[in-house]
């Protein structure tokens, strides 16, 4: 997957879950997302968002990740980032009103999660709330310690965070302040 070799890193992560279930595991999440990114990046969106839905339901069941006080503790940040690539596919299909309702419960269940707000501040520019857009915006640049710079960075954010065309469009027009097509 690192070497951008989509079809050969999806026979991977496809033997990988195989071989788990041949063994009586449960399928790894981390694993079920990595494999949504290779269909994200084969534009394959709709097997894209299945598996990031089932990543984000594994991690909550997941069992054995031990917490700093050593108590057994669900992956609430592997869940909340495989939910985010899940509203991002349902954007990229064209249900933005869909994807704005995911990224709202997102962000009240994660506020800390720059990924919603600046995926939020894209689509209120998209659907003209301009206000509600700025918020967001400025939730996530001033009020989350991991900020929103490298959201301004159009290759970073298609490249490395992986979002589908559609809403690193979305985001570039609000950067830009860029009235969106009707």
């Amino acid at each position: 997957e690192g070497r951008s070799q989509w079809q050969e890193a999806l026979a991977d992560y496809n033997a990988a879950l195989q071989l788990a279930a041949a063994g009586g595991e449960s399928p790894d999440p981390y694993i079920v997302n990595a494999r949504g990114n290779c269909l994200n990046s084969l534009r394959e969106w709709e097997g894209a968002r299945q598996d990031y839905l089932a990543s984000s339901q594994l991690f909550q069941q997941a069992k054995g990740f031990r917490g700093r006080g050593g108590t057994t503790t669900q992956r609430l940040d592997g869940a909340i980032f495989a939910a985010s690539n899940a509203a991002l596919m349902l954007a990229q299909v064209g249900d933005e009103a869909g994807a704005l309702r995911e990224f709202q419960k997102i962000a009240r269940r994660a506020p800390g999660s720059s990924d919603s707000r600046a995926a939020l501040a894209a689509l209120y520019w998209r659907l003209g709330d301009a206000q509600r857009a700025e918020d967001a915006w400025h939730f996530a640049c001033e009020n989350i310690s991991a900020g929103c710079s490298k959201y301004q960075d159009r290759k970073w954010l298609a490249e490395v965070r992986r979002w589908p065309p559609v809403m690193v469009a979305h985001l570039q027009d609000f950067l830009a302040l860029q009235r969106p097509a009707a």
